[in-house]
């Protein structure tokens, strides 16, 4: 049967066979709702053996949480520029597809940097899927060489904040078309401008975790600060919960001043800073050139080794969210995404 969550209208398709009662509560691991489920007449054996077959899972072996069926939305950003977002979204995204995860990255950013290093810089963007009617969003959604998809920007996404702040829910807007094409991917990275204004609030809403970059500089740490501040105020006001973890990036060793702040960052956000440390790589730019995420253009280099470690830690923090204690009551069981 279909179980849909009544806030965020995420779909489900849940295993009948291994609920026993007529009425259960269920909650959302997306959104942490808790609703009420009413399960329906019982099949007959050869109308369940057909639901399996159309499943592609004619033995009913395969079951996920439902945390594990949603993919998860990423927002990448920091208040201050030039700190590696863009780089960042670019190379998580080629190394997740790389292990043959499916990922989308949403081109937020007035600037298009993202759009004009994958060559698409004269593509549709948000702003044309929002005024065109009904129009749905994967329409808008092209393929890149590098084997992931992308929403591009361009330069009428500078009007979208003019038109639209003044509108009632207008920080929900990315959020409510997102919500209609998550199922079809593992992953959904958004690359946000330098600012914490309306494009990086509807960010932070549509997502379900975000990366914070940063130099180890004080400006680029005030930064951090400011997205942090931004994500505890939509906790308490909004009631919707982001995880963050800081990224430190274009990282030197020989840095002294660099060290130092590292060091109050580690002290500052511990337990919230990814292991891994992306270094300042030539490689990276000598890529961009190219139109090529680093990770394509020279697999061996310390920034592409850098960037698969980053997706599996990121993978790995994702794996241990899934397994969660919640009461037994709270959970149900599903064979895969509506």
């Amino acid at each position: 049967m279909i179980v849909t969550c009544g806030k965020c209208k995420t779909k489900y398709r849940v295993n009948d066979s291994s609920i026993r009662q007529k009425e259960f509560r269920a909650r959302c691991l997306r959104c942490d709702h808790a609703f009420l489920v009413r399960k329906p007449e019982t099949k007959s054996k050869n109308t369940q053996q057909n639901e399996r077959a159309l499943s592609g899972d004619p033995h009913g072996t395969k079951h996920l949480t439902l945390a594990e069926a949603n993919c998860k939305v990423i927002a990448v950003c920091n208040r201050k520029g030039g700190v590696a977002k863009t780089t960042t979204c670019i190379n998580l995204a080629a190394a997740l597809s790389k292990m043959k995860k499916r990922v989308l990255l949403v081109d937020f950013d007035i600037q298009a940097n993202l759009s004009l290093l994958l060559g698409c810089q004269n593509e549709k963007s948000f702003f044309d899927v929002i005024h065109s009617h009904d129009t749905e969003l994967s329409q808008y959604i092209v393929k890149t060489k590098a084997n992931f998809w992308l929403l591009p920007s361009n330069s009428k996404m500078a009007l979208l904040s003019k038109k639209h702040l003044p509108k009632e829910n207008f920080e929900y807007m990315l959020r409510d078309k997102i919500m209609t094409i998550r199922s079809d991917f593992d992953f959904i990275l958004i690359d946000t401008p330098p600012s914490g204004d309306f494009y990086t609030l509807n960010a932070l809403l549509a997502s379900d975790e975000a990366i914070i970059p940063t130099q180890c500089e004080y400006l680029s740490m005030s930064g951090v600060s400011h997205i942090v501040n931004m994500i505890d105020v939509i906790e308490e006001k909004a009631g919707h919960k982001i995880d963050y973890h800081v990224l430190i990036t274009l990282f030197e060793n020989d840095n002294s001043v660099g060290n130092v702040v590292r060091s109050k960052i580690n002290k500052e956000y511990e337990g919230k800073i990814f292991d891994t440390l992306v270094y300042k790589d030539r490689s990276v730019q000598e890529s961009q050139i190219f139109n090529q995420a680093v990770v394509h253009y020279r697999e061996d280099s310390d920034a592409s080794q850098q960037y698969f470690e980053l997706a599996k830690e990121i993978l790995q923090i994702q794996g241990k969210s899934n397994i969660k204690k919640v009461d037994e009551e709270d959970v149900i069981s599903v064979k895969y995404q509506a």
